[in-house]
C-alpha cells in the first residue's frame, strides 16, 4: 500500500490491485503457464485457495486479523492491564516508592569494587540503591500465577547502589523485580501443571523493601491512561510475537472487583486477598 492508502501492485506497478490480481501475470499464464510470470501467477492462485486458518485461535475459516476470540481478549487484556497498573501505582505511592527512594534488596546479584556480589555467598551484605528514575516495567500476567511473567519475574524498576564510589555507573544499576503485593501479586499458586507453586522460590530480584520514601511521586497518568496500555495490548497480541488462544490469561471477576475496590478506596492493601489454593493441594 501507498502513502494514501491505494493498493500498488508489485509486478506491474499499477494501483487497485496487488498481485495476486495482477491482470499482466494472468495474461503470461494464459500464454504459457510454464513461464516465470505463468508460474507466478498459478502459485498466488493456489495459494489463496488454500483454506484460512488462524494463527490465533487455530480454528480455520479466518485469518488473525479478522479473529473474533483474539478481539474479545485483546478488550479484556486492555481492561486487566489497567485496573494492575492503577493498583500498582497506588501501591507505590503508599510506600513512597518515588524518585529519591532508598531501597534494600535482600536477594540480588550487584557489583562491587571487588567484583559481583551473590545472594547466599559468605560475605554477602544486602545492596541498598536509590531511585534515580521512575519507569516501571511490569505486564500485568506477573499478577496471574502460572503465567511465565509470575515465574519469571522480568525488570520493574532499578536503582543505583550506593557505597561503591570507584565502580562504574553503568555497573552500579541494579534490576528490581515486583515483589509479591497481597492481593496484587500473589506469592503461592499454580504452576503450568498445576502444581501448587511459592513464587519466592522461582523469581529473583523481588525481595525488597523502601527503608526512605522517595522526593518525588511517581506520576502514574501516562502509565495508566488507556492509549498507552491499547499501544501494549496491539504489541502483544501482534502476530511476530506468536501469541496464540491458549496462552491467554485473564483475571477472576472477583479479582477485578478487589482491584477495582483497592483503586477507590473501598478496602485498604490489608485487607486484600491473594486467590485460593485448590483445596486438595497444599
Amino acid at each position: 500500500m501507498s502513502w494514501n492508502g491505494t493498493v500498488r501492485c508489485g509486478n506491474c506497478h499499477d494501483s487497485g490491485h496487488n498481485r495476486t490480481g495482477c491482470p499482466e501475470l494472468k495474461k503470461a499464464f494464459d500464454a504459457d503457464p510454464n513461464s516465470y510470470s505463468g508460474r507466478e501467477w498459478a502459485r498466488y492462485q493456489a495459494r489463496k485457495a488454500q483454506p484460512k486458518t488462524c494463527s490465533y485461535c487455530k480454528e480455520s475459516g479466518h485469518t488473525r486479523a479478522g479473529c473474533t476470540e483474539m478481539k474479545q481478549h485483546k478488550l479484556t487484556f486492555q481492561q486487566d492491564a489497567i485496573l494492575f497498573r492503577k493498583a500498582v501505582a497506588k501501591w507505590m505511592r503508599e510506600n513512597g516508592l518515588g524518585v529519591g527512594a532508598l531501597v534494600r534488596a535482600q536477594d540480588t546479584q550487584y557489583y562491587t569494587d571487588k567484583g559481583y556480589c551473590y545472594p547466599g555467598t559468605d560475605g554477602y551484605i544486602p545492596p541498598v540503591g536509590m531511585v534515580m528514575n521512575v519507569t516501571p516495567s511490569a505486564p500485568h500476567y506477573s499478577a496471574i500465577s502460572g503465567s511465565s511473567e509470575w515465574m519469571s519475574a522480568g525488570s520493574f524498576l532499578t536503582m543505583e547502589t550506593l557505597g561503591s564510589p570507584t565502580v562504574e555507573p553503568y555497573r552500579r544499576n541494579v534490576g528490581l523485580s515486583l515483589p509479591c503485593i497481597p492481593g496484587i501479586v500473589p506469592r503461592m499458586g499454580k504452576d503450568w501443571y498445576g502444581g501448587i507453586q511459592d513464587r519466592q522460590d522461582r523469581a529473583s530480584g523481588i525481595n525488597w523493601e523502601v527503608v526512605s520514601v522517595g522526593y518525588h511521586h511517581f506520576d502514574s497518568t501516562d502509565w495508566t491512561s488507556a492509549p498507552v496500555v491499547k499501544v501494549v495490548t496491539k504489541e502483544h497480541f501482534a502476530g511476530n510475537n506468536e501469541q496464540e488462544s491458549k496462552e491467554f490469561r485473564t483475571f477472576t471477576d472477583e479479582r477485578r472487583q478487589q482491584f477495582s475496590d483497592y483503586i477507590n478506596g473501598s478496602i485498604n492493601l490489608s485487607e486484600m486477598k491473594d486467590p485460593e489454593l485448590p483445596e486438595n493441594d497444599s
